[in-house]
């Protein structure tokens, strides 16, 4: 499930004109993933926003590192002629933007990490996006909760398979992003 929440600073989402308040958000986490069994949850954040304080990204780091999603993609704030927030004062230097936008995607790797070596020798069901030439054959693909082209992948040694079925994988090798295994079941 992906939730595009962009900041979690009641202040900037305000600035943002996101109607939506931080206990709104954590309520609404807390809801799904006690109601929703192995729910993966993907969101999107935005860092650098005019006004986005110290604290503002402190509390986003704090956040992330308490609500741990599965997937989760970051940009800077960039300013764009003709919206709102192009002549917003407290424009955020591009150094910083980038510093904060480095230290929430490391918080976001090591989360990653740690998810994925749960996955360690546990059989998974895999949808096969493609099979690359060479040798050895491997296959690439997805699980249910990985996003086509935005996520990681999951890289399946042997070619006994073909595009567009689900396999049963056994999880081999876990990092940041990805996923290797060997197909356990056709």
């Amino acid at each position: 499930l992906d939730l595009p929440l962009q900041h979690i600073s009641d202040k900037i989402l305000k600035r943002m004109n996101r109607p939506i308040k931080k206990r709104d958000v954590i309520s609404l986490i807390n809801k799904l993933r006690d109601r929703i069994s192995n729910l993966t949850l993907r969101t999107t954040f935005m860092v650098g926003f005019p006004g986005e304080t110290d604290k503002d990204f402190e509390d986003l780091l704090n956040f992330v590192k308490k609500f741990r999603f599965e997937k989760l993609g970051a940009f800077i704030f960039s300013r764009e002629e003709g919206t709102p927030a192009y002549d917003f004062p407290q424009q955020i230097p591009m150094r910083i933007k980038k510093e904060r936008l480095k230290k929430l995607m490391l918080t976001q790797q090591s989360i990653s990490k740690e998810i994925n070596s749960f996955y360690m020798g546990k059989e998974i069901e895999v949808l096969i996006d493609e099979i690359k030439s060479g040798k050895p054959k491997i296959a690439m693909g997805r699980t249910k909760g990985d996003a086509p082209e935005i996520d990681g992948k999951v890289v399946i040694r042997g070619d006994k398979t073909q595009v567009g079925k689900f396999i049963k994988v056994k999880v081999t090798e876990a990092s940041e992003y990805d996923l290797a295994g060997e197909i356990s079941k056709l």
